[in-house]
């Protein structure tokens, strides 16, 4: 996959391309369908896909007020795009000139002029141009005008038990993150959700009463997450966003988000003891970390000292290793 940063960098092919638009936050279940019906016609074209995505999205940049928090940044989404065979991303950063073009300019310009586009397929709640004022009905109007095909794929639902038929998306994929719902999370998202990130230096607490956790900084600050408490899950590790995301081992862990509730520094943060790794092997300053909280084990809460602290958190290492024979192989 060719990655671009502008669009001046991407030469199409003279028999043109197959392209779609869009955020792709989560790259969930949804989005891949509408990647998968992109995929068959470029194959049955001979033409190659182009995704054209957007950092920040849009939103970020109209209305920082209601904008959402991120399911997928760019350094997930990004080998998660991959993975669908897209042969063309394009990463094109919002600004308020490219923000403004109209429905029609951005069809004329970006879709037919620099992409070369003869088939566009998106969601059946596509939006684009200024104010989102372009609709797929205007995307099939100007199909005519402008001499491509559009294609509308229906929005996927699935069934989800105790919930019955649910439409993917990403609001519903971020409400069931922010109440530990991660089982019907992964349902839409097709793997296990992740918090993405690098291990920084923490106030070693953890050390000191045993049990040294990796505290995790985040790629995004405004990345999607649960409510505070302590959770059973795993880890990944590596030396950069790409190899982490595809590191063939997973270390189980104790995960914990919020703040340290019985000492006096009570910074809020992500850490995680990893269960299996080994006390002398080198720390893990810098380098990077995929945490998927699996299941909430227990909130935050305040100790009387160190000691039923460490107690406590013995206690959530074996809820932890029970819970993790009971989900089987991950898909993440």
């Amino acid at each position: 996959m060719a990655i671009y940063t502008s669009l001046n960098d991407f030469t199409p092919p003279q028999n043109g391309t197959v392209v779609t638009v869009g955020n792709f936050d989560g790259v969930h279940l949804g989005h891949l369908a509408i990647l998968r019906h992109a995929r068959k016609i470029a194959d049955t074209e001979s033409m190659p896909l182009v995704v054209l995505t957007f950092e920040p999205a849009p939103i970020r940049l109209l209305r920082p007020d209601i904008a959402p928090r991120i399911l997928t940044p760019l350094e997930i989404k990004t080998p998660l795009l991959e993975q669908a065979r897209i042969d063309h991303l394009l990463i094109i950063r919002s600004t308020s000139e490219f923000l403004a073009l109209t429905p029609e300019e951005f069809a004329q310009k970006i879709l037919v002029e620099h992409l070369a586009a003869r088939h566009i397929v998106e969601g059946q709640t596509f939006s684009f141009g200024r104010r989102r004022t372009g609709t797929t009905l205007s995307l099939q109007k100007m199909s005519e005008q402008f001499g491509f095909k559009a294609h509308l794929i229906p929005s996927l639902t699935i069934n989800i038990e105790n919930l019955g038929s649910v439409a993917v998306s990403s609001t519903f994929i971020r409400q069931k993150i922010s109440i530990s719902r991660f089982d019907q999370a992964a349902a839409c998202l097709g793997r296990y959700y992740c918090l993405p990130g690098r291990v920084v230096p923490g106030h070693g607490v953890g050390r000191k009463i045993g049990f040294p956790t990796a505290n995790l900084q985040l790629y995004h600050s405004e990345q999607m997450l649960p409510e505070d408490g302590v959770f059973a899950g795993f880890a990944r590790l590596g030396d950069d966003p790409e190899k982490t995301f595809h590191a063939d081992h997973f270390h189980p862990a104790a995960i914990s988000v919020g703040r340290r509730e019985t000492f006096t520094e009570q910074t809020w943060q992500i850490e995680a003891y990893l269960l299996n790794y080994p006390a002398q092997a080198p720390n893990l300053y810098d380098r990077h970390i995929l945490l998927y909280p699996l299941e909430r084990l227990r909130p935050q809460k305040r100790f009387l000292d160190p000691q039923s602290l460490a107690r406590t958190i013995e206690e959530d290492c074996q809820s932890v290793k029970q819970i993790l024979k009971t989900k089987g192989t991950l898909k993440l």
